[in-house]
């Protein structure tokens, strides 16, 4: 009868494979979230982007300040 050891240790290191890039994945999520922020606001203040594109893509309401907004956010 054959042994099933090699295909069990396969197996279980795909598994592993998988759970870690999931795990690796939502940890830099947050990050590139904040870094499209800045983009966004350093694009703003150069003048390449307007206001209303920086109030829909940063969900910010329509009454307060875009640059005192980029300002919190560059600052971060």
């Amino acid at each position: 009868m054959r042994s099933n050891f090699r295909p069990n240790i396969r197996l279980a290191t795909n598994f592993l494979l998988v759970v870690g890039s999931f795990a690796i994945t939502l940890k830099i999520t947050p990050i590139a979230e904040l870094y499209q922020e800045k983009n966004l606001c350093i694009k703003y203040l150069e003048h390449q982007l307007n206001r209303d594109k920086l109030i829909k893509r940063l969900k910010i309401v329509k009454q307060a300040n875009p640059s005192s907004v980029c300002d919190s956010v560059l600052k971060s």
